[in-house]
């Protein structure tokens, strides 16, 4: 049988998370495109990663326009 875990937050088992595309900083500048894991129960965050299929994010040069 699979090993299944619960969350720290609301007790319940975990068999399904939210995945959500966030953003990672250092201080205020952004610096990669991550993966959040949330609890679908109780929204409680379960765990944050570098997303390893993620493009380079472009980078847009101070006063340039589109």
């Amino acid at each position: 049988m699979a090993n299944q875990g619960e969350c720290p937050k609301c007790g319940k088992r975990v068999l399904h998370v939210r995945i959500e595309n966030v953003i990672g900083t250092i201080g205020d500048e952004s610096s990669g495109r991550c993966i959040a894991y949330s609890c679908i129960h109780c929204n409680a965050v379960l765990g944050v990663q570098i997303d390893p299929r993620a493009k380079p994010r472009s980078r847009r040069k101070p006063g340039a326009t589109s």
